[in-house]
Formats: C-alpha cells, structure tokens, sequence
C-alpha cells in the first residue's frame, strides 16, 4: 500500500492541530511519526484510523482518495489497518483468550489463528486469566496480537514502546521486520526516536502540528549536525583501544 498524506490540517477551534502536513508512506518501510508530546503525531494517526476528519487536505491510498475535508478515512481503508493504542483497554472480566476470540469474530479471523496468536505474545499460560490480573507489559502484548491478528496492510500503533515489557520489546521489533520483509506498511508515532530508530526506515519530524524534517534516521543526523560523542568509564581503556584499534584518544 503506498499512503499519501496531502497538505493535511486539522483544527480544533483554537488549537491548530495540524497545519498542511504532507507526506508519502510506501509498501515495506516502518514510518516513524517523532515529536515531542502534543505535536500532532497521534492527530496524524487518528486521521488514518478515522477518529478524526481533516478539515483540509486528503489522504490517499494507491491514488484513491480515502479522506477528505470532513469526510473520515472509507471503511475499505480502516478494514485493512490494525492499530495499537498508547494504552490498551479491554473488558476486566474477559480472558486474554476472549478478547482475542471476539476481535477474530469481528475480523472473520480463524479460531486457530487465536491459539498461534496466544503462543506468539507470550500469553498462552496466563491465556484463561482475566485481564483484570495482567500486568501493564501483558496488555500492551495482548493490544498487539488484537493489532496483527488479521495480518493487516497498514498497522498503526500509538507510542508502543511505552507500556511494554523487555519481552513485549522483542516482539514488537519482530513484528516491524516481518511486515517490512512482507512488503506492508508500519506507521508509529513516538517521542522515544533513539528506541526506535534502528528499526525506522523513514522518520518524519513533527512540532506544533507543522513538518519539520523528514528523512532516514542517518539523513536526519547528518541534517542536525550533532556531535558523535563517546564516553569511556574507568578501567576500559584498554578494551576500547583493543576494539577500535586507537592509539591516542581522548574522553
């Protein structure tokens, strides 16, 4: 799926959500949406998932037009996405195997597609434990197997790295190198970029709901300008000439 996003803004009265935002998102990149809080990162994604109308522009997918001044994203475009929330919420009183059997039911996803789900998250042993007992990191997991339950084209998460565990980390990282590898379509927003960015194809630069930058994570280091800085605690000296094969350096 190749997404264009064309001179998108977005107002709320008197706050300027977003102000003609374009950007294209192409088939096997992991586009990260980087800003600080309140930068209209998670605007952008609302817009895609149709929470949100823009009040100007448009958003394309493969030239057509999915959303519209104040139209939503088309039902055709939400089918084909998954979307992983800051903070997931289910119903207390379901089990992990519930929640996802109901999201397979709405999806029309395979009742055995629920079980390889479970094993892949992590979550098979505590599968008939009510949400209610999870730990913050094992409803993050159980919020992205609901994501990816259905393999979808475009998989939208909200700041995910914020409320998963080392374990929840590691699937999340396997997650974005199989839908590169699979040719679809990752859009995430964060304002942790050095987490993410060795898994970032792309990273466009939002601030006060106006583009910035856009570009590779090196493009937008060299851009920036930033000194590469290394600090080398007491007693490695040694071990640091040996890696990088330095005579003289200084710390």
């Amino acid at each position: 799926m190749d997404l264009c996003i064309d001179r998108l803004t977005v107002d709320f009265g008197s706050v300027l959500a977003l102000e003609n935002v374009s950007m294209d998102l192409h088939n096997g990149e992991v586009t990260v949406l980087a800003g600080p809080n309140g930068a209209g990162k998670s605007t952008l994604l609302s817009v895609l998932l149709g929470l949100i109308a823009p009040d100007r522009g448009q958003v394309r997918v493969n030239g057509r037009v999915a959303a519209s001044a104040g139209r939503p994203s088309a039902l055709w475009l939400r089918e084909q996405l998954g979307y992983l929330p800051e903070a997931v919420a289910f119903s207390d009183n379901l089990s992990g195997r519930q929640v996802l059997r109901f999201f397979a039911l709405a999806r029309g996803v395979s009742s055995s597609r629920v079980e390889d789900m479970l094993e892949r998250i992590g979550l098979s042993r505590a599968a008939n434990r009510r949400v209610s007992t999870y730990s913050r990191g094992m409803r993050q997991r159980l919020g992205l197997g609901v994501a990816i339950l259905h393999t979808p084209e475009l998989l939208v998460l909200d700041e995910p790295t914020g409320g998963l565990d080392q374990q929840g980390l590691h699937l999340l990282w396997e997650v974005l190198e199989e839908w590169k590898s699979a040719g679809r379509l990752v859009a995430m927003s964060t304002h942790e970029l050095a987490l993410i960015e060795r898994r970032a194809t792309r990273v466009h630069v939002l601030v006060d709901g106006v583009l910035r930058a856009s570009g590779t994570p090196a493009e937008l280091r060299d851009k920036s300008g930033l000194p590469l800085e290394m600090r080398v605690g007491p007693g490695l000296d040694e071990v640091y000439e040996e890696l990088i094969g330095a005579e003289e350096w200084a710390v």
